[in-house]
């Protein structure tokens, strides 16, 4: 087209018009371009042709809803284009296609065969020619003369839709271009009066017209789009591979069908299928889930990902959590399209049970059951969610729910989908019971008993204030009158009661304090029991008889309900402690120990009874005049009381679980889809952070596995234990040694592997529990006991805990030096190993630790090594536990360790220069910001060794020495013996403030340096770059001055290099030099200088382990840039070419 037009019809008829002087075939005549004629249909001939009415009114066009009305341009001369396709062409007539979205008004036709044209439409041009046609009968329109068939009408009916709408979309895209590049619309004048109001209420009404007749506004996904040809041919050609069996070309066939299109629904289905063939099961749930979401209103495809998900947390159980948040998603997904979908709301709250998400598992429970009230699986779940929530009106709502399943079938029957079974009879008794309604819960028991033995009618034993009905004889049922023997068979009577309910009985009457009537079914259970072949398989029952004893402080008979489960490690920590108790009672302390023992060894998340357990231990203890262990006990006590408290603070009014999953139940919001909607599942509490933690990895524990002594055990037993453990440490010892062998032999490249670390973790926690190798402040770190902190958060314990420590450590006195102190013999081995090889395991793990990122632990083990009393008295052993400090450091790139490693090594070798050269090589290998070497703390403590260093070579020194009170000159008592100042020491302290920008104050000791050795070239470096830098910062005052003085010492560095005999120096002078004529924009020197670097390469074969030497591409790469600035892109070329391709 010439030009863009003013909107997409006229475009439409611009294009398919013909001539403005084309002849009307039917009158001979010819029709103006500007003159409007009327046309109406002959009704007395349905195939006659649209004729002039010399009555009809012109057609006025109505406005387009998308555009004010406005006064239209004369269209400029169309030239003639050749006939589209889509155009349907009676002789010389061109019919127009009907534009998308158009309606026609046909209720002033006369007769229903008539057909209005679009030429004659209200959307179409006024000034357009109006055409003459023959209009069959069934409104369609066809050249004079032609015959044709319904079928073939319905053919050409697809093909001319298909032709017209692609003649039409080009069409309207090659007008918005136009429109887009040439002519934009006009900004129009806001219409006012009787047209904005005729104009604007026609078009409101037309809009909402449409609407009624379109239903509501459609929401959710766009309908997928058509898959093309390309993807069609790949998915054709991975179902052939499939079915040759070709499984890894399939899968290849539909991952490109996905990078061309990732909406394509059916390649994600086909790849599903094809992972699931590979046995690869992560892949199948990926695929399914993304079919699922281009489908979202697909329930089955959500429930199949859900189900996936909980195969997938068997398969794989480190990654449970992440699955079952997967598998919540999918679940909460499917209730978006269907929140009445039973099976996706049980799945949800089972897996919201299974995470610990009590309150939300509630909510699902709830409306399960208030939709459903004879669904006992969900009335299941919301007891153990009520009861595990400890919420009295959850539960009472819970019992009216279970009152209402059980009239339901009561009145209805049983139902085959929600079998009412002998547990909901279990579940709903412990649930009374849980609500403390025992005499409640023995009548539900027995009704509902009878009601599934068939003996309804037998109300009279409610009046029974006994169990007899449950006896297993009929010696105290015949004493009751209406009782009629032999009415019922005798299996539906005690025999037919399960053993599971007759424990609830027995629970309920010992709760009552009827234990007579207790007995008759403990007798009974412990005696079926003990004749099972199988007595563990009823250890549930024991636990729950023991409990109910125990809590009604009948030990010696709960003792005899929990000694069975002890052997196989059946109970848990409260039934360890409980057991623990038990034998308190009866006075068997050993057994006591053993059970508090194992209790605290095996708890792990520091529960009450856990707690409980220390301080009936530590009680023992004190009894028994061990009060070292005892305090340590006590204090683990009070040290996690003090945790639990903080963790209720920091949890207190926060309310995690409370989540809005079913905001999509509302009705007033409609349906909601797609997975952005969905909200993040929270995830479960933590406890509060320990104090200094900074680093994101899991802190360890801070107490070792620590081998507790057994005070009451017997002295066989003791000497067995001591030779297993002998035993156990000494096939770890040989592990070790034949990792050190198989690695002395590889030249030390092999990595710590896994058997090597478990067997050096067991010998290192043994050697750390082990008492007289560390001081007594030291062993109570290690264990995790800071008295200083314990001391000041100890209010939060309980009296009578805080009273034992306070006389404990009164008895004991542990912060007395002198105090458990005795003359004691050299030992040079632990376990006959000697303490070298144990210096040397510790080393090694600890670089073990730090090679597989576990950083913190690695710490831990050397500062182990360092309090160890073995090792800290040899200051060998001390500086390579130090060294191997500090390579764990720069493993984890922790400059704070590093910096920490340096400034011990300065302290302990005062006055040398090595350690300051330490401190530089550590902060440069350290890959960190430079945060810590130019920290506060690093600044005085440099100043205060420089000070140090002048009062020591001063005519003052000695009477200044006496004054001084420096901490650092204190613990070693050395004086600085030379008589010149340390060049070292003045460069390390001015490189500090030159990085802090701190250039005058750094010059002051780069000059100091350099009056003591003027021929050092780092020397002359330095002081050349912070003249240039000072230059460059805006407060300099005499920016020439500076920059003279600077390239001075700049180009006496470069002449003392130049006379080097090494290219690797010679090259490093040319470098820096052209660096710096480069940072001031001096770029034609630095050309110079680069080049002279480019032509003196070294060597650079053997590189040390500080970098290469060669500056070669650091070089050109510079150049590189000079050339690019200058406009000379044939020398950028060939640089490039020549130096910088790899």
């Amino acid at each position: 087209m010439s030009r863009p037009f003013s909107s997409t019809f006229d475009a439409l008829q611009a294009h398919f018009a013909q001539q403005p002087e084309q002849q009307n075939h039917q009158t001979g005549a010819f029709i103006p371009p500007g003159q409007t004629q009327g046309l109406h249909p002959n009704p007395s001939d349905p195939m006659a042709s649209l004729q002039n009415h010399p009555n009809n009114v012109p057609i006025q066009p109505r406005p387009f809803p998308g555009f004010q009305p406005h006064a239209r341009k004369e269209l400029p001369s169309i030239p003639q284009y050749p006939v589209p396709s889509a155009s349907l062409v009676s002789g010389n007539q061109t019919i127009l296609p009907r534009p998308p979205g158009m309606q026609f008004d046909t209720t002033s036709m006369p007769h229903a065969q008539s057909f209005i044209p679009p030429s004659s439409n209200a959307y179409a041009n006024p000034q357009a020619p109006h055409l003459p046609v023959d209009t069959p009968h069934d409104g369609r329109i066809f050249a004079q003369g032609e015959n044709i068939t319904t079928d073939q009408m319905m053919d050409e009916e697809e093909e001319e839709a298909n032709e017209i709408d692609a003649a039409t979309d080009a069409l309207l895209e090659r007008q918005n271009v136009l429109f887009q590049d040439n002519h934009p619309l006009p900004n129009l004048p806001k219409i006012r009066g009787l047209s904005a109001k005729h104009f604007m209420g026609e078009t409101k009404s037309n809009q909402s017209t449409r609407r009624r007749r379109g239903s509501t506004r459609r929401r959710g996904p766009r309908k997928a789009v058509e898959p093309t040809g390309d993807i069609k041919y790949r998915l054709n050609m991975a179902s052939n591979a499939y079915m040759d069996g070709r499984i890894d070309e399939a899968i290849e066939y539909v991952e490109d069908a996905i990078r061309i299109n990732a909406e394509t629904y059916h390649a994600w289905t086909l790849l599903a299928t094809f992972l699931r063939e590979k046995k690869d099961m992560k892949g199948q749930f990926t695929a399914k889930f993304m079919a699922a979401t281009l489908q979202p209103k697909e329930i089955d495809g959500w429930i199949q990902c859900a189900k996936l998900s909980h195969v997938l947390q068997g398969e794989f159980p480190e990654e449970s959590n992440e699955f079952l948040q997967q598998a919540i998603f999918c679940y909460s997904s499917a209730l978006r399209v269907d929140s009445k979908h039973r099976e996706a709301r049980h799945g949800r709250a089972a897996a919201y049970f299974e995470m610990g998400r009590l309150k939300s598992a509630a909510k699902d429970f709830g409306v399960l059951v208030d939709t459903c009230v004879y669904d006992v699986y969900a009335l299941r779940g919301l007891v153990q969610v009520s009861v595990l929530l400890a919420d009295t009106k959850r539960s009472g709502q819970a019992i009216e729910a279970y009152r209402s399943c059980i009239t339901y079938f009561q009145e209805n029957g049983f139902s085959t989908g929600y079998p009412f079974e002998w547990r909901d009879i279990e579940v709903f008794v412990d649930l009374l019971a849980y609500v403390e309604q025992f005499q409640e819960a023995i009548r539900e028991l027995s009704s509902l008993s009878r009601w599934l033995l068939n003996r309804t009618d037998e109300t009279f034993w409610d009046d029974e204030s006994d169990d007899r009905e449950w006896d297993i004889d009929n010696s105290r049922r015949l004493e009751v009158p209406s009782y009629q023997n032999g009415r019922y068979p005798p299996a539906t009577y005690g025999s037919g009661l399960p053993l599971e309910l007759r424990t609830k009985l027995a629970v309920c009457r010992i709760r009552l304090g009827q234990e007579d009537e207790a007995m008759r079914h403990l007798e009974f259970i412990y005696s079926y029991i003990s004749t099972s072949d199988n007595p563990l398989e009823f250890y549930g029952l024991f636990l729950e008889v023991a409990t109910a004893l125990y809590e009604m402080d009948n030990l010696p008979l709960a003792l005899q309900y929990y000694e069975p489960l002890r052997a196989p490690d059946f109970l848990e920590t409260e039934a360890l402690f409980r057991l623990g108790r038990c034998y308190l009672d009866v006075g068997d302390n050993r057994q006591a120990e053993e059970c508090f023992t194992a209790a605290i060894d095996q708890d792990e998340s520091n529960s009450e009874a856990c707690i409980d357990a220390r301080v009936e231990l530590a009680k023992m203890y004190e009894a028994a005049k061990e009060d070292r262990e005892a305090l340590i006990l006590a204090n683990e006590a009070i040290s996690l009381q003090v945790a639990r408290a903080q963790a209720r603070e920091a949890n207190n009014g926060v309310d995690d679980d409370d989540d809005d999953d079913d905001d999509y139940l509302a009705n007033t919001r409609g349906p909601r889809t797609g997975m952005g909607t969905e909200p993040k599942p929270k995830r479960a509490k933590r406890l509060p952070k320990p104090r200094g933690e900074k680093s994101k990895e899991p802190k360890p524990k801070a107490e070792p596995a620590r081998r507790r002594p057994k005070v009451f055990a017997r002295t066989e037993e003791l000497q067995l234990e001591e030779k297993r453990r002998s035993a156990e440490l000494a096939d770890a010892w040989q592990v070790i040694r034949d990792f050190q062998s198989a690695s002395q032999l590889d030249g030390g490249a092999t990595s710590p592997s896994n058997p090597f670390m478990v067997a050096a973790q067991k010998l290192v926690d043994d050697f750390r529990s082990y008492r007289e190798f560390y001081p007594w402040d030291k062993y109570l770190a290690h264990l995790g006991i800071d008295q200083a902190r314990e001391k000041v958060m100890s209010r939060k314990g309980s009296r009578n805990l805080l009273a034992m420590v306070e006389r404990l450590s009164h008895n004991l006195n542990p912060e007395d030096p002198n105090a458990d102190r005795q003359p004691k013999q050299v030992a040079i081995s632990y376990r006959n190993v000697p303490f070298d090889d144990w210096l040397d395991l510790f080393l090694e793990y600890a670089i073990g630790l730090a090679q597989t990122g576990k950083f913190q632990q690695a710490y831990k083990v050397c500062e182990s090594a360092r309090d160890a009393t073995i090792f800290s008295k040899s200051k060998e052993n001390l500086f390579l536990i130090h060294v191997t400090w500090a390579a764990c450091a720069l493993r984890g790139r922790d400059e704070e360790q590093c910096v920490a490693v340096a400034r011990w090594l300065m302290r302990e070798y005062q006055y040398d220069t090595d350690p300051f050269r330490m401190f530089s090589a550590l902060s440069r290998l350290c890959l960190s910001p430079a945060s810590w070497y130019a920290s506060g703390p690093v600044q005085k403590y440099m100043l205060r060794q420089i000070k140090l260093m002048d009062r020591a070579i001063s005519a003052k020194g000695a009477r200044e020495r006496e004054d001084s009170g420096d901490e650092d000159d204190a613990p070693t008592g050395r004086v600085y013996t030379s008589k010149n100042l340390d060049i070292t020491l003045l460069m390390l302290y001015g490189f500090i403030l030159f990085i802090s920008s701190s250039f005058t104050y750094a010059l002051n000791y780069f000059t100091r340096a350099y009056s003591l050795d003027r021929n050092n070239g780092m020397v002359l470096l330095t002081i050349g770059h912070c003249y240039v830098h000072y230059a460059l910062k805006r407060q300099s005052e005499n920016r020439q001055y500076l920059l003279s003085q600077g390239f001075l010492f700049l180009h006496k560095y470069y002449n003392l290099k130049q006379g080097s005999l090494d290219a690797a120096q010679r090259q490093e002078a040319h470098f820096n030099l052209a660096r710096s004529y480069h940072a001031i924009g001096l770029t034609h020197l630095a050309a110079k200088f680069y080049q002279l670097a480019l032509r003196d390469v070294p060597d650079d074969s053997n590189n040390g382990i500080m970098g290469r030497n060669d500056l070669t591409l650091e070089a050109a790469y510079n150049l590189q840039h000079i050339c690019w600035t200058g406009g000379d892109i044939g020398a950028v070329k060939t640089i490039a070419e020549k130096y910088l391709v790899l």
